[in-house]
């Protein structure tokens, strides 16, 4: 079975407040988790995404960023999913599309590929690059770009 890592490093413990103290200690936690086996169905037919009502807000200081304080995906997974439901999708506050709840996105349209610029917010995951990577080096043609949550109708497919 296929298995990923995790690895979490944060600076350490720290007194009281916000300021970091001033010798860190950094902690690294590693653990090993197997591959969901629902993923193999998800990449054959697809799923199925319902729009959250918790919306992102904006901060270009942490876009792209994966971090600790994701205080908004834990309130979008804290609450069930409707039946038949695979996924929450997740817009800022400006009703733009920028992921789902645990992976970045990405529309087809025609001969583009569009995914969800992430520089206001949002988590650029290490797959999303190896999707652009991989998408090319078959030359296709991906941009980054606001997506207005209106927009979706238009494109083949995501």
């Amino acid at each position: 079975p296929h298995h990923c890592i995790k690895l979490i490093v944060s600076r350490g413990v720290g007194g009281r407040g916000y300021k970091p103290p001033e010798m860190v200690n950094p902690t690294e936690i590693v653990s090993v988790h197997a591959i969901p086996s629902h993923y193999a169905k998800w990449q054959q037919a697809g799923i199925c995404l319902k729009t959250s009502s918790i919306r992102l807000g904006l901060q270009p200081l942490l876009a792209g960023m994966k971090h600790l304080n994701r205080l908004e995906q834990v309130l979008i997974k804290s609450h069930p999913l409707p039946q038949g439901f695979d996924d929450w999708l997740v817009n800022d506050i400006e009703d733009n599309v920028i992921e789902s709840s645990m992976a970045n996105v990405f529309f087809i349209k025609g001969n583009r590929v569009i995914t969800p610029s992430l520089a206001q917010c949002g988590v650029a995951g290490v797959m999303r690059e190896q999707v652009m990577i991989a998408l090319l080096e078959q030359n296709m043609n991906i941009e980054c770009l606001p997506v207005g949550a209106e927009r979706l109708i238009e494109f083949d497919s995501a």
